[in-house]
């Protein structure tokens, strides 16, 4: 298997797992505490978050294994680009412009770092 298939893998397991602990911890909105924790660690979309978002570390420490770490890290902020844009297609969230300029210049960064 491709070493970039890890960073995929991983990129895409971490935004997703993200997703759904945030899909999980929205149903908790005015609980704290003892309730809280109770919700958390019984939550079928919080424990399924973790999950998966532990599948990408595992797809994250093979990536490291196979790439200099200043040379990966980078890419690890591309789960930036596929929060927001889940965030807005899940949850609706607002995207307003300077977000988008912000994906913009990630993916620069990502581009011009890659390429060394």
């Amino acid at each position: 298997m491709s070493p970039y298939l890890f960073i995929a893998f991983s990129t895409v397991l971490g935004i997703s797992g993200q997703l759904l602990l945030k899909r999980g911890m929205g149903v908790m909105n005015g609980m704290a505490g003892a309730s809280m924790l109770k919700g958390m660690i019984t939550s079928p979309w919080v424990i399924g978050g973790l999950a998966v978002y532990g599948s990408g570390v595992m797809f994250w420490l093979l990536a490291l294994s196979n790439f200099e770490l200043s040379y990966v890290y980078p890419f690890a902020s591309l789960s930036y680009i596929g929060i927001i844009i889940g965030s807005s297609l899940i949850f609706k969230e607002r995207m307003n412009a300077m977000r988008l300029v912000g994906v913009a210049v990630i993916i620069a960064g990502v581009l011009i770092t890659s390429q060394s």
